[in-house]
């Protein structure tokens, strides 16, 4: 029983070391085996859960006007087939709340249980109010966090469906995050539900 006990915490821990790790038959393995087309994947972490809430603690403070965005690579998926190379890279950061949204021709905004959602032909954005606990809450009051996937080769034809799933992807990721950092407001605790917004 011990041993049993013993190996099944290490697994856990296994797990939590690493952001990037999909299990088999869950919501994110299907939906990263759909937008890249394939049925088998690989994955690449750029570093553990705890280096990459070290950069978040770090980068937090110095978030200035004139330094008003952070963002780092965490995870990529990719395949190589006869279809050609297709490569799906999360990337989340800080965004200072009183800099302008970055926008791109062919956006098309989303709200994810009161997230804001953007996405285009190369890229995927989620920006997410996350109150940090302790001396970097307020500064993180001041900042969205924010969900970043971006697609190699480019797909501006995607269909809304498409698109969907892509916010929705965006939406388990960015939750991953949020659980690390431990954010007191619980942004993403609901399941994703993915609201087109009207254009404006």
């Amino acid at each position: 029983m011990l041993m049993l006990a013993s190996c099944a915490s290490g697994e856990l821990d296994e797990k939590a070391a690493d952001p990037c790790g999909i299990s088999p038959s869950s919501e994110e393995e299907a939906l990263v085996r759909e937008l890249l087309g394939t049925e088998a994947f690989e994955t690449k972490a750029y570093g553990t859960t705890s280096k990459l809430v070290d950069k978040f603690k770090r980068a937090l403070p110095v978030l200035r006007p004139e330094k008003h965005i952070f963002y780092t690579n965490a995870c990529g998926y990719s395949t190589d087939d006869e279809q050609g190379d297709a490569r799906m890279t999360f990337v989340p950061g800080w965004f200072l709340r009183a800099s302008e949204v970055p926008s791109f021709p062919g956006d098309v905004s989303y709200d994810l249980n009161g997230a804001r959602g953007v996405t285009s032909g190369t890229r995927t954005a989620l920006f997410v109010p996350c109150d940090m606990p302790g001396e970097l809450g307020s500064q993180s009051q001041k900042a969205w966090l924010t969900a970043d996937i971006t697609f190699t080769p480019s797909r501006p034809d995607a269909d809304q469906a498409a698109q969907g799933r892509r916010m929705t992807l965006a939406y388990l990721m960015a939750r991953r995050v949020t659980d690390a950092l431990g954010c007191e407001n619980e942004p993403l605790a609901k399941p994703p539900v993915v609201k087109p917004l009207p254009t404006p």
